[in-house]
């Protein structure tokens, strides 16, 4: 018994019970993940987590505590909790809002633009087109102060008080009486419209990586639809607004002007949704500074980092010619169909709401497909779907100028029989001399020997056309209203008033009626009157159809454009989130000036459109300069370049994203704390657990 003595005793082998208990344990802990894994599939956040101060969210959370859901939370009883999706909404209604301020008046043109006799201020092409350029221009600048602002005082600030701009705009133009003060208002008002930038940066900070591209599509283009709705509503609310006032002189003056209560009100509601929000996921700006958690901004210092990155330049081109092209047509679309179309002012503001109705799905579209791609093929398959997407746009651009470019319009008619200008060629043709620009004033008698109507120059009375069915046969008949409201260029159309009486023999050589004049048979107030005597006429032409095709898809591929542009962004530059955003939506809005003021700047809107396409499509080569170290660009592979870095300078020391926290650092007790800076892999979504999930916060 003593050989042992002295010597460890072997240990008695490990209890079969207690292998049994510990396999049954990893079992039980793996089925509670995959439950949390199912709940935070639908929304819930299972687990409890909650911010630095003790509040549990109400939705799923990475390791940053941003949002691993949308689609689950997006509606129902949980759509407007705080803090995620309470953000989410808030900006997306907040941007709406100013988009629908800045083109309300867009709407109400085909009014406002009228004589000062017919209760309009009587604008000009060229002055509708600068006050264009100004409703878009001066947004270029407050977007990239906005950028800056949103890392310095938070993004839910700074658009409460863009929203609050756009009131002071509404004033100026509600009681403008020329030109210089209705594009006062519209500029004014267009600084409101860098709320653009807030929201991208308020939702980048909210939701994680993974579905960023989803939730900036999703709320940029439900915010852009507002363009579309006051496209759509504004015209309706004019005329409503009429049979208040009268649709006389005095009556549609007041009328118009009425009309800009309804968007300074949305204005309003919209300042109040966005202060009840809350900064970022853990808290206040305010509150988590004085905590430790986050780390003080500097606006010019974000901002100088965000403008010395290459690839913040790249994108502000592209945005430039797929978010400028949309405010390009947003000013142009109305007035474009009903100069070119026969359609009256009503009917014009629907089609010309088309584009921007898009918004509802098509930017989405596009964030989804970001995301797809990233999840696929990584950065380079978000770099790619952007390239692909923006060429289609830039296709479809050409193809709607090409539709119409070579038949005669109300900017350009046939040089035969007769052109008081010099005879030139449509662009993109090899026919010699066509077409010539109309000469026209409103005056029928302003040339020639004063006698005769049209003399010395190419204007034409409008006619108004009736339609008789009888034994399935259809009969037009024609009525030429001789009154110097119904003068017109050739294949143009206008609504004037209803004149009453009509002549259905006029003899256009000597300016008369030949027979009785005879009684429109309608009681319309408003009459749509024009050119039905040459058949080659756009508005003759039957393409109206076709146009309305290649709108539609030209602008779902605009908007998936702009969709897939920001789920690009957040990956430019973490320090500099903001500043990025804002730089990139300055292009957006310099493009528009571009697009409004130089490419599409008087009425030969299809010739613009050729050209606004011819600009995208060699634009967008530029998209190929995209380079990112960790993950290529769309020709280079990860690290193709070596030690090259797009971003050219960057300060010493620890410079955190404004959404950067340190949880470690905070002074207030929290149940879930990380002290991970790193944000969450980019393959995380609902149904999968993020990395740096805090222990303590699991069953």
């Amino acid at each position: 018994g003593g050989q042992g003595h002295g010597q460890s005793e072997t240990p008695p082998p490990f209890p079969s019970q207690m292998v049994s208990a510990v396999a049954q344990l990893g079992k039980a802990e793996e089925e509670v993940d995959a439950l949390h894994a199912q709940l935070e599939a639908r929304g819930v956040n299972s687990r409890g987590t909650q911010d630095v101060f003790g509040r549990k969210f109400a939705v799923p959370v990475d390791g940053e505590h941003k949002s691993l859901c949308l689609g689950p939370v997006l509606f129902g009883r949980g759509m407007l909790k705080q803090p995620h999706m309470r953000a989410f909404w808030a900006a997306t209604f907040g941007f709406f809002c100013t988009f629908f301020a800045v083109f309300a008046p867009a709407a109400l043109i085909t009014w406002i633009k009228e004589s000062q006799a017919q209760g309009g201020l009587g604008l000009t092409a060229e002055e509708l087109s600068t006050a264009g350029a100004a409703a878009v221009g001066t947004t270029v600048g407050m977007r990239f102060l906005t950028g800056p602002l949103c890392d310095k005082y938070g993004a839910r600030k700074t658009m409460a008080f863009l929203l609050l701009t756009a009131l002071p705009g509404l004033v100026v133009l509600a009681t403008a009486q020329g030109a210089d003060q209705f594009t006062a208002g519209r500029a004014l008002i267009g600084l409101s419209l860098a709320s653009f930038v807030t929201c991208q940066v308020w939702c980048s900070q909210m939701f994680t990586k993974s579905i960023v591209g989803t939730v900036n599509a999703t709320a940029g283009g439900w915010g852009n639809l507002g363009g579309g709705v006051t496209l759509l509503v504004m015209p309706m609310v004019m005329e409503g607004m009429l049979q208040l006032t009268g649709d006389d002189r005095n009556g549609q003056d007041k009328a118009w002007r009425l009309c800009m209560l309804v968007p300074g009100c949305l204005c309003l509601v919209a300042t109040l949704a966005v202060i009840t929000g809350r900064d970022l996921p853990d808290g206040n700006y305010r509150e988590l500074e004085r905590s430790g958690a986050k780390q003080k901004g500097s606006g010019a210092k974000t901002f100088a980092i965000a403008a010395s990155n290459l690839n913040t330049w790249w994108l502000m081109i592209g945005y430039a010619f797929c978010f400028g092209v949309e405010l390009t047509m947003n000013n142009k679309s109305v007035i474009y169909f009903y100069e070119y179309y026969d359609v009256s002012k009503s009917l014009a503001g629907v089609l010309g709401a088309c584009f921007g109705l898009m918004n509802l799905f098509a930017r989405s579209w596009g964030g989804m497909l970001s995301d797809a791609a990233m999840a696929k093929f990584g950065l380079r398959g978000r770099l790619w779907a952007y390239w692909v997407v923006q060429v289609a746009e830039g296709f479809m651009c050409l193809a709607l100028g090409l539709s119409t470019v070579y038949t005669p319009s109300p900017s350009r008619m046939r040089c035969s029989p007769e052109c008081y200008t010099e005879c030139t060629d449509p662009i993109f043709t090899s026919r010699s001399g066509d077409f010539c620009v109309p000469k026209y004033s409103t005056d029928p008698y302003a040339f020639g020997d004063h006698v005769t109507p049209g003399d010395g120059q190419n204007g034409m009375f409008g006619q108004y056309r009736n339609e008789i069915k009888y034994l399935n046969r259809t009969k037009t008949v024609l009525y030429t209203i001789i009154s110097n409201a119904a003068w017109i260029k050739p294949c143009a159309s206008t609504s004037i008033d209803n004149p009453g009486v009509g002549c259905t023999n006029f003899d256009a050589t000597s300016g008369l009626c030949m027979s009785a004049l005879e009684e429109l048979p309608t009681d319309l107030k408003k009459v749509v009157v024009g050119d039905y005597g040459n058949d080659e006429c756009v508005r003759n032409s039957g393409k109206l159809v076709e146009t309305m095709v290649i709108i539609v898809f030209f602008s779902i591929f605009v908007q998936m454009a702009e969709g897939l542009t920001y789920g690009i962004v957040p990956y430019v530059s973490r320090p500099a989130l903001g500043g990025v955003a804002g730089m990139v939506g300055a292009g957006g809005n310099l493009g528009a000036v571009i697009g409004s003021k130089a490419i599409i700047a008087n009425s030969d809107y299809d010739q613009g459109f050729v050209v606004l396409g011819m600009v995208v499509l060699c634009t967008s080569l530029l998209f190929h300069l995209l380079y990112f170290p960790e993950a290529g660009g769309t020709l280079l592979k990860k690290g193709a370049l070596g030690s090259f870095s797009p971003q050219l300078w960057m300060p010493q020391g620890d410079d955190r994203g404004a959404d950067q926290l340190d949880y470690s650092a905070a002074e207030a007790p929290s149940v879930s704390r990380t002290t991970s800076l790193a944000p969450p892999q980019s393959g995380e979504d609902c149904s999968e657990a993020e990395n740096g999930r805090d222990v303590a916060t699991r069953m």
